[in-house]
């Protein structure tokens, strides 16, 4: 089963985008404990570990580790695949035989700012990705370049990322791979003293396996009162574009206001539009606040279809090509060290405490195909600890 990533698209803004690209990440070291947990029967837990470290003047290094343990209820389950479509000798399907998953996550990473020529103090960022589990392994490339223009009021930011994955279940006797290629471009202006503007676009390309292997898609005969399953089959190709628009208001001397929106649309007829607005509030030297309410609209894919009465080219039950929406409540918390003596962890001033909680709703027009629900509540759970060497 691939990791169910918890995304949150908008971050409040105040930490959203750092404006002085020339200014390298700080020495630092970074552990990190999240938890995942809904209603379908599925918890993630994953600590995460990051270091960073300049190895020269305008170059910095970054390696990060991350595991996670994955329970899934449709993991557990199995079910009979004797459709045709189902090119395998085995008996089962939909299940898994090593249901509770732990997934491994190395990345290494350099960031350096340039010195000469045209590209006088912009950055370069290069990262890799490699991750692994028990039936799935993915390795990822990415390069950033981020230029300022206009005495740092405007910032042009260019990025691409390149994924290879492999796809081989213990439920099947094949081995599949899927390849994508994101291209996306991000400009920043400084508008005033109280307000920041950003506008992004992104463009990608998925070739493969783009489908679950532990998902069934059941076609039922009311006549013969029986039914088949079958795996589910998506087209073999998809082409992703989004377009967004974020802007960070100073509404005070110690808090700003952030809105955003983002349209996206894609091959397969998904259609989205998300749009969030969020508040970050300093109380304090030592202490941020901020809270943010993202919604987000879908149409479903076009092959997607509450029920399948013969089988068909393309078939799904996934739950994220359905017509659907949901609603994103995140709270966030940040304490600075050295303000609080008494305290044995807060009265370093080299440390910051980071606290994140997510909940989340999704509604989807069609019942989920295992669990039988329509709704999804989850609740995300991050804290942190950064200590600045």
């Amino acid at each position: 089963m691939r990791v169910i990533k918890f995304v949150l698209l908008l971050v409040v803004f105040l930490n959203f985008y750092d404006l002085s690209a020339q200014d390298l990440p700080a020495d630092e070291l970074q552990a990190t404990l999240n938890s995942y947990s809904d209603n379908f029967g599925v918890s993630i837990f994953y600590p995460s570990l990051s270091f960073t470290k300049a190895v020269r003047e305008k170059s910095t290094v970054n390696v990060r580790y991350l595991v996670d343990a994955i329970s899934s209820a449709s993991m557990k389950s199995h079910f009979d695949v004797d459709g045709v479509s189902s090119a395998t000798k085995k008996d089962h399907g939909g299940g898994d035989d090593a249901p509770d998953e732990v997934r491994q996550e190395f990345g290494l990473g350099i960031q350096e700012v340039m010195s000469g020529g045209v590209l006088k103090n912009s950055t370069i960022a290069i990262n890799g990705l490699y991750s692994v589990e028990h039936d799935y392994a993915s390795k990822t490339f990415t390069s950033t370049y981020t230029y300022q223009m206009a005495k740092k009021n405007s910032t042009l930011s260019l990025g691409i990322v390149r994924r290879w994955d492999r796809v081989f279940p213990q439920i099947r006797d094949w081995e599949k791979k899927t390849n994508v290629i994101s291209y996306s471009g991000t400009y920043s202006q400084i508008l005033n003293a109280q307000s920041i503007v950003q506008l992004i676009y992104s463009y990608s390309e998925m070739e493969g396996f783009l489908s679950d292997a532990y998902m069934v898609v059941s076609i039922i005969d009311d006549a013969m009162e029986n039914f088949t399953n079958y795996e589910p089959v998506h087209p073999g190709t998809r082409v992703r574009r989004a377009f967004g628009g974020y802007l960070n208001y100073k509404s005070g001397n110690n808090s700003a206001i952030n809105i955003g929106l983002r349209y996206y649309n894609d091959s397969w007829d998904v259609r989205s539009l998300t749009s969030s607005i969020g508040y970050q509030h300093h109380l304090n030297p030592a202490v941020t606040l901020g809270f943010t309410l993202r919604n987000y609209t879908q149409k479903k894919a076009f092959f997607f279809k509450p029920r399948y009465l013969w089988e068909e080219e393309f078939m799904t039950v996934d739950p994220k090509l359905d017509d659907l929406y949901s609603n994103d409540y995140q709270f966030k918390l940040t304490i600075k060290g050295g303000q609080y003596k008494g305290l044995p962890l807060l009265s370093n001033p080299k440390l910051e405490c980071n606290l994140r909680m997510n909940f989340y709703h999704r509604h989807n027009e069609t019942p989920n195909w295992h669990s039988r629900q329509k709704n999804l509540y989850a609740m995300v759970v991050s804290f942190g600890v950064r200590y600045h060497l």
